[in-house]
């Protein structure tokens, strides 16, 4: 998962944010159109999970502790 992959990279802990930028640059200009339609989905499945927060702008991400615990 490339969200999971550039917190893992960045050495992420608890709380830590991946900016609008970020994920514009990490994930969506790395996407193809087949791709592009999942993007929303994985967001959603990640909060779901509880592994992320996501922010109300509805672009930014928060990493939890149980997100952490995943890296």
């Amino acid at each position: 998962m490339m969200f999971m992959h550039w917190f893992k990279s960045s050495n992420a802990v608890e709380g830590h944010v991946m900016t609008k930028a970020d994920v514009i640059k990490a994930i969506l200009k790395k996407l193809d159109s087949k791709q592009d339609k999942f993007f929303a989905r994985a967001m959603d499945e990640l909060a779901n999970d509880a592994i992320i927060t996501i922010q109300p702008d509805g672009v930014t991400l928060v990493l939890t502790q149980k997100g952490v615990d995943l890296l």
